[in-house]
Formats: structure tokens, C-alpha cells, sequence
């Protein structure tokens, strides 16, 4: 009796130990984003949820750019190449979400309530959530103080128009220093065009409304500053790209979004200056956009996958941000303008209020490599 009460004992130690070792069976996520600016953040991320999570690892890969982790994605999607964990965007949204391959995650009640409601939003569709949002960015005109103060010409500020700043780009051209970069971002250019009125598509996103009066002022006004020096035109753009040429000294302003604040302020020092985007005759707008977590539906790791997204939505994951944008997370957020307490930051801030959603067509890609230089 002795034997088998002993024999029994070792059956369960056994299977107790088969089923504990089941359920630490190690896992790894595969995370993939582009912007190596935001790699140490989203490292500290997965470091913090990997210690108190030891069965999972967090493989974090980074992509050149937007355009790279999209080609990535869509080879291989549906296989078990693809990753756990991606970062999506408005343009991906548009694209991805109608072809069913974004998992819904509604069903998993993942608590988005102190996230920005306009990210959260942008990602829903038809009541179903598929993304959890990351972070939120506004635009703004960033400047070099040096070269305004070399030139003797009057920093910017937030009640300039259009006009004023065309005129500002001009005045700070000589010496071999551009006035404004210019860029193939198209937000950099939708900014301009709804401040004075214009429109970029039809509200549903099936077919272009740019061809207006309004958008064909603005662009021309900054089109002539590329066609007479005033700032780079594409071909030179390709040569030499705009953070290049405002971080070199070479170009006196530069039009970009509030994740790239810290790189500039890295290169720029005290001598960087920012401010609100110009007013135009409908006033002022901002591109807005934010990034979403995102999981595909072919996903072997789901119940990991999404214990690993309730975390990201969490204060603790979004405040670690900070240094590069601006946390989704609404009660962290305001603790991004303490990084940089020497340059005006509120200028994203407030853009934030007078921002639009930076919702594409639905052939978003496509649209995207149309470059208006």
C-alpha cells in the first residue's frame, strides 16, 4: 500500500511538473516598427514585460521606413513569417483592415480608456477595435536660432500667415543656406493646403478633391520658393533629405512632426526653435496621426500577443515614450513637455487641438508615392 500510495505521489509531482512547464512553454513575440528613434523606447517596453513574463521573449525588428514594413507584411502575411506584433498606421489601416488580415480585438476587452479617444477612433471600424493606440503627433515648424540671428531676421512666431512664411524662407536664403527644406511628406503639404481652404480627397476616400482653386494657390506659392532657390526641389531632396539639411546647417527650417524632436534638438541644442505652423485663409491645420499596435489574424500566439498589448496600453509602457513622442496615454502625456524644457513644445500641443485626422484614400500606398515636387 505504501509502494502505490509512493508510485501515486510521483504520478502527480509528474504531471503537475508536465503541466507547469506547458504552461512556461517559451514564446517569442515578433515586434516589428520602422523609425529607429523609437527603438530604445519600445526596448525598455519589452525588457519591463519580459521580466515579469520570463517564458516570453520580445523580438523587436525595425524597418527603414513605413513603405519597407509594408512590403515586409504583405509577403508574408498568412504565414508563419509574420509578426505578432506590428505597428500600423492610418495608411495601413485604409488598406489592411477591409482585407481581413488585422485581428479584431475587441473580444479581449483590452481598457483604452485613458488612451487618446482620436487614435482609438481612427482604428475602430464598424464598432470593432484593431489596434491598441501607441502615441499621438501634431506638426509644427522647427528653425535654427544661429542662423535667424546670423541673418538678422526676426524669429517666427505663432501668428505668422502663409505669406509670412514664404517671405521668411526668401529672406533666409544666401551663404549657402536654404530657406525651408521642403518636403515629399505629403502631411507636410496637406497642412498647407486645408489652412487655406483646400481639400485632399472626398469624405469616404474614393476620389481626389485636390484640383480647387485653394489648393492650387498654396501649392504654386510653395512651388515657386523650390523653383527659385528658395527651398530644395525634389531631385534635390533625393540628393540630400530635409533632416540632413536642417541638421547640417544647411537648410534655416524644416516642417516635421513631433517625433522627431529629439533627434533635432540632439543636433540643434539650444539653438533650436520651433513653432506653430502657419495661419491660411481657413486658418490653421495640422496633419494629426498616431500609431497603433496591431496583431494579424493568422497569429499562433494570440492569448500571449494580447496580455503583451494590455500591457503597451498601460501608463507604465506609454510614459516610457516621453523622449521621443507624445504617449497615446492622456494622463502621461502632458509629461512629454517636461523633456524639453528649453524649446517651445507646446507649439505640438496646441496643434493638437487644431489638428485633422490624417485619414488617406483608400489606395493609400499608392497615393502615397505620388511626390508633388
Amino acid at each position: 500500500m505504501k509502494k502505490m500510495i509512493t508510485w501515486i505521489m510521483v504520478l502527480v509531482m509528474a504531471l503537475s511538473l508536465t503541466s507547469f512547464a506547458a504552461a512556461e512553454e517559451a514564446v517569442t513575440l515578433r515586434l516589428w516598427m520602422w523609425d529607429d528613434a523609437q527603438q530604445p523606447a519600445m526596448r525598455a517596453m519589452a525588457d519591463e514585460y519580459e521580466a515579469s513574463h520570463p517564458n516570453v521573449t520580445i523580438e523587436i525588428s525595425c524597418q527603414a521606413d513605413v513603405s519597407g514594413l509594408n512590403q515586409r507584411i504583405q509577403a508574408t502575411i498568412g504565414t508563419s513569417d509574420a509578426p505578432e506584433i506590428f505597428f500600423m498606421n492610418y495608411n495601413l489601416a485604409a488598406e489592411y483592415i477591409p482585407l481581413g488580415i488585422v485581428a479584431d480585438l475587441t473580444p479581449y476587452g483590452i481598457d483604452q480608456s485613458d488612451l487618446a479617444s482620436g487614435i482609438v477612433n481612427a482604428y475602430t471600424v464598424d464598432g470593432k477595435v484593431y489596434a491598441v493606440a501607441k502615441d499621438t503627433d501634431s506638426y509644427a515648424v522647427f528653425y535654427n536660432k544661429a542662423l535667424f540671428d546670423q541673418a538678422g531676421v526676426p524669429y517666427p512666431d505663432d501668428s505668422w500667415t502663409i505669406a509670412d512664411f514664404c517671405e521668411t524662407a526668401k529672406k533666409m536664403t544666401s551663404d549657402g543656406v536654404v530657406g525651408w527644406t521642403s518636403s515629399t511628406s505629403d502631411r507636410v503639404w496637406y497642412n498647407f493646403i486645408w489652412s487655406n481652404g483646400g481639400q485632399i480627397y472626398s469624405e469616404d476616400g474614393t476620389t481626389a478633391a485636390i484640383n480647387t482653386p485653394e489648393s492650387a494657390e498654396v501649392i504654386q506659392m510653395l512651388m515657386d520658393l523650390s523653383a527659385n532657390g528658395y527651398a530644395y526641389t525634389g531631385p534635390q531632396l533625393a540628393e540630400v533629405s530635409d533632416t540632413a539639411a536642417f541638421t547640417s546647417g544647411i537648410a534655416a527650417m524644416t516642417i516635421n512632426g513631433s517625433w522627431m524632436i529629439s533627434q533635432y534638438a540632439s543636433a540643434l541644442g539650444d539653438n533650436l526653435g520651433i513653432v506653430e505652423l502657419p495661419s491660411g485663409a481657413a486658418g490653421k491645420f495640422s496633419a494629426n496621426h498616431g500609431i497603433g499596435y496591431s496583431t494579424t489574424t493568422s497569429n499562433e500566439h494570440m492569448e500571449e500577443t494580447v496580455d503583451f498589448l494590455k500591457y503597451l496600453a498601460t501608463y507604465d509602457a506609454q510614459v516610457k515614450q516621453i523622449e521621443v513622442v507624445i504617449p497615446a496615454n492622456l494622463t502621461c502625456a502632458s509629461a512629454w513637455e517636461s523633456v524639453y524644457p528649453n524649446v517651445n513644445v507646446g507649439a505640438f500641443m496646441n496643434a493638437l487641438s487644431y489638428g485633422r485626422s490624417y485619414l488617406s484614400t483608400v489606395n493609400a500606398t499608392l497615393a502615397r508615392t505620388a511626390v508633388l515636387l
